[in-house]
Formats: structure tokens, C-alpha cells, sequence
């Protein structure tokens, strides 16, 4: 079994309280410390996609749920633009 840790997420996910999400496992560690809001998001359903993932492809969708719940949530930090040359 493959360890959550050496998942990596591609290009890292930066939250806006600085939290980085770099691989599965810190997805997951996220998810299961947000407190469920039952009717409000599928927090459960995509810890769960993401705790039961065994193939690549199974994985891909998982991560791609997550990033789903974490836009919806409103949770990502705002991208940074590049700096101008001058």
C-alpha cells in the first residue's frame, strides 16, 4: 500500500491561513480537522474518496474532489501575480 505522504499534489495547494497542502495525506489531515456541516459540503464523502483510493486513476479523482470542496469552501489563497519588470 502506498504511503499518503510520498502522494504528492501538483502544482502545492497555499490556503489562505498558510497552510500548504503538498501531498494526500496533508489533504486528508485538513479534511478530517474541518468539522462536518451536514447538508452544507461532502467533507465526508471526500475524506472517504481519498482514504479508500487504490489506483492511480482512483486517486486522480479523489485529489480532483478535493480541490473541488476546498474552492467551494472558498479556502485556497489567492493566487499571486507576477511581479513587473521595470
Amino acid at each position: 500500500m502506498l504511503d499518503a505522504a510520498e502522494l504528492l499534489i501538483e502544482p502545492e495547494l497555499v490556503l489562505r491561513d498558510g497552510r500548504i497542502i503538498r501531498s494526500l495525506a496533508d489533504a486528508i489531515a485538513l479534511l478530517r480537522e474541518h468539522e462536518s456541516r451536514p447538508g452544507i459540503d461532502a467533507r465526508d464523502e471526500v475524506l472517504h474518496r481519498l482514504e479508500r483510493a487504490q489506483t492511480d486513476a482512483q486517486r486522480q479523482q479523489a485529489a480532483e474532489a478535493f480541490l473541488a470542496w476546498v474552492k467551494e469552501l472558498d479556502l485556497l489563497a489567492p493566487a499571486r501575480r507576477p511581479q513587473a519588470k521595470s
